[in-house]
């Protein structure tokens, strides 16, 4: 079981880094709604993995003054770093 457990938690980093890194480099086709849903999308994501490992965090994102997509996907992005940081703590911790 604790095997298991270690594989499902290494499967679950991979994807929240690989995840990260699509978020990050996107492609330059995309438009700035586009860029915010993907930032979006990878909040979520390295939410629910901090979920699963049971880690605290915060994952309140303040939109004000954030008026334009490309302003609301930067915010998601700082977002992310911050929960990416949690996640690299407690996970390379061990």
């Amino acid at each position: 079981m604790n095997t298991f457990t270690k594989a499902t938690l290494a499967l679950l980093a991979s994807s929240a880094i690989a995840t990260s890194a699509f978020a990050a480099t996107g492609s330059s086709d995309d438009s700035a709604y586009e860029t915010y849903r993907n930032n979006i999308s990878s909040v979520e994501a390295l939410s629910n993995t901090l979920d699963a490992k049971g880690i605290d965090y915060n994952a309140e994102v303040n939109l004000d003054g954030a008026n334009t997509f490309a302003k609301k996907a930067e915010v998601y992005s700082d977002k992310h770093q911050e929960l990416q940081t949690i996640f690299n703590a407690a996970h390379f911790a061990n």
